[in-house]
C-alpha cells in the first residue's frame, strides 16, 4: 500500500471515514488514517462538520458529543461541531468534570474506557468518563491498558518544550511511563504456549505487560486464537446480546479486551473502526461486536 498522501476531490468514501474517525480520533490521527495532511482534514472537517450555531440547555446529546471528543478534537473545531461557543464548550467540560461518578463501573464505561484510553491524556478521560483519575488508573491497571506509543511520544515532545512535569495553567501533569522491557525468549516461549487458548487479558497478566503489548507481539509472531476459544467468545457475544444488562453471559470462556485477533492501533492502523475499539452501541456510527468482561484466573498452570 502506498504511504503517499492523496490530494484533490474527497471521495464519498473518505467523507463517511471522517464523519466516523474525526470526532474520537481528532484531526492528526485522521489525517494519518486518511492519508491526508491534517490541514486538509482539518479544513473539511470545520465545513462538513460544523453546525447551525445553538443556545439554551445542553442535552444528553450535546454531552456524549462533548465527552467523545474532549482531549481529541481542538476547541476551536469541536466548538463548530456542536454549535456553541469555545468559552461555553469550555465551561460545560469543567461542570463535567465536577459531576464525577464513583462505585461499580458499568459495561458502557468499561468500554469507553478501552476505546479512549490509549489516546487519551487522564486529565481529559476525567470528562470522557466522568470518573476520577485515581479510578480511571485503578481500572486501567486492571485492564492492563497502556497508553499509544505515538500518543505517548507526543506527549513527551510536548511536555519537553515546556518545564518539567507542567501543564497548561501550571498544573502538574503526571509524567507518561517509559516503554515496556524488550521480550526475552522467555516470555516470547510462555506466550506461544498459552496465547491460542486464553484470552489477552488473561495473557497480559500472566505475563506482567499491556494488552496492546500482548496483541502486537502476538501478530508479529503470527500467532492466532485457537477454534476452540473463538467459538467460545463467539456464544459468549451473542449470548450477551440477548440478555438485559443487568445479567451475566452464561459463557466458560472469556473474550479478548482487544479482539479475538491481536489488532491494535498501530499495527493495523487502516482497519480503524473494525478490530480493537469498543463502542457504546447507543451513540455509535456503527455497530461493532459486543464482548464480554473476561473472568481471569489466578494463574495459568502450563506444563514447563
Amino acid at each position: 500500500m502506498s504511504n503517499r498522501l492523496r490530494r484533490g476531490n474527497w471521495s464519498v468514501q473518505e467523507l463517511e471515514r471522517l464523519r466516523l474517525l474525526l470526532p474520537h480520533r481528532g484531526v492528526e490521527q485522521t489525517a494519518a488514517l486518511l492519508r491526508r495532511t491534517p490541514d486538509s482534514v482539518l479544513r473539511k472537517a470545520l465545513d462538513l462538520l460544523r453546525v447551525t450555531p445553538r443556545k439554551g440547555a445542553w442535552t444528553d446529546s450535546d454531552d456524549w458529543q462533548l465527552r467523545q471528543a474532549w482531549g481529541a478534537v481542538e476547541l476551536r473545531l469541536l466548538a463548530s461541531m456542536l454549535g456553541r461557543p469555545a468559552s461555553e464548550v469550555r465551561s460545560r467540560a469543567a461542570e463535567l468534570r465536577s459531576r464525577l461518578s464513583s462505585g461499580p463501573w458499568t459495561r458502557e464505561e468499561t468500554r469507553l474506557l478501552k476505546k479512549l484510553y490509549g489516546t487519551r491524556a487522564d486529565e481529559d478521560l476525567e470528562v470522557s468518563l466522568m470518573r476520577s483519575h485515581s479510578e480511571i488508573a485503578t481500572a486501567a491497571r486492571r485492564m492492563c491498558l497502556a497508553k499509544d506509543k505515538k500518543f505517548q511520544s507526543a506527549c513527551n515532545s510536548a511536555a519537553a518544550e515546556k518545564a518539567p512535569g507542567v501543564g497548561k495553567g501550571g498544573k502538574l501533569k503526571p509524567v507518561l511511563r517509559s516503554r515496556m522491557p524488550r521480550w526475552i525468549s522467555a516470555e516470547v516461549e510462555k506466550l506461544r504456549e498459552i496465547y491460542p487458548d486464553y484470552d489477552n487479558l488473561t495473557v497480559a497478566r500472566e505475563l506482567g505487560r499491556s494488552v496492546t503489548s500482548v496483541a502486537n507481539k502476538a501478530f508479529q509472531l503470527g500467532l492466532h486464537k485457537s477454534a476452540a476459544l473463538l467459538a467460545s467468545i463467539g456464544r459468549s457475544n451473542i449470548a450477551y446480546r440477548y440478555q438485559g444488562e443487568g445479567e451475566e453471559a452464561s459463557s466458560s470462556a472469556a473474550a479478548s479486551p482487544l479482539s479475538a485477533e491481536p489488532a491494535s492501533s498501530e499495527t493495523l492502523a487502516e482497519a480503524d473502526g473494525e478490530a480493537g475499539a469498543g463502542v457504546i452501541p447507543a451513540a455509535a456510527d456503527v455497530s461493532e461486536p459486543t464482548v464480554v468482561l473476561p473472568t481471569v484466573p489466578k494463574s495459568i498452570s502450563t506444563n514447563s
